[in-house]
């Protein structure tokens, strides 16, 4: 967390937090209300001070107020690189221990102990290369997920159970 951010919580200790504003989608991009975060530092910001409280909300530390985060999957969003995964809203380079495929069509990675959505964009080729052959089917899905000299339990889920399991409140209210 910001040196700033700790010295603001330190003389504010009392300010109301915020909800409904933030959401963090499932491409790892910030909105605030509808519109989507374009602002560099704003970004880096928000990743620097993104945590979740004991309850198992999403917040960004905003100075001395907590800013809520409204998930559209989950805490973290994880990318396929050469070397592994890399995760927003900031990079946890560590390997991923278990993986679901929801009813949708989402996957998702424990990573770090934490649920990230594997962004949709990296879906068919994370897909191919850990469940070659396998033709979509639910019903024929794989019980293991092999991406590179890891193989990792793969599973069925749907995102609210997932959310359950991992103790994750995806839409926190006031």
């Amino acid at each position: 967390m910001d040196a700033i951010v700790q010295a603001a919580m330190a003389k504010w200790p009392n300010v109301p937090a915020v909800f409904g504003w933030l959401r963090l989608d499932a491409r790892g991009q910030w909105w605030i209300k509808d519109e989507r975060l374009q602002h560099e530092a704003m970004i880096e910001f928000f990743g620097r001070n993104y945590s979740r409280d004991g309850l198992g909300r999403c917040y960004v530390q905003n100075g001395p107020q907590k800013v809520y985060v409204t998930l559209d999957a989950a805490p973290l969003v994880a990318r396929r690189t050469p070397s592994g995964w890399s995760t927003l809203p900031y990079d946890d380079d560590v390997p991923a221990r278990s993986a679901w495929l929801t009813p949708e069509g989402m996957l998702l990675i424990e990573i770090g102990g934490e649920l990230a959505a594997v962004d949709d964009r990296d879906l068919a080729a994370v897909l191919e290369e850990g469940a070659p052959g396998w033709d979509g089917d639910m019903a024929s899905l794989p019980d293991r997920l092999a991406l590179g000299k890891a193989a990792i339990p793969l599973g069925k889920e749907s995102l609210p159970d997932l959310w359950l399991r991992y103790g994750i409140v995806g839409r926190p209210k006031g």
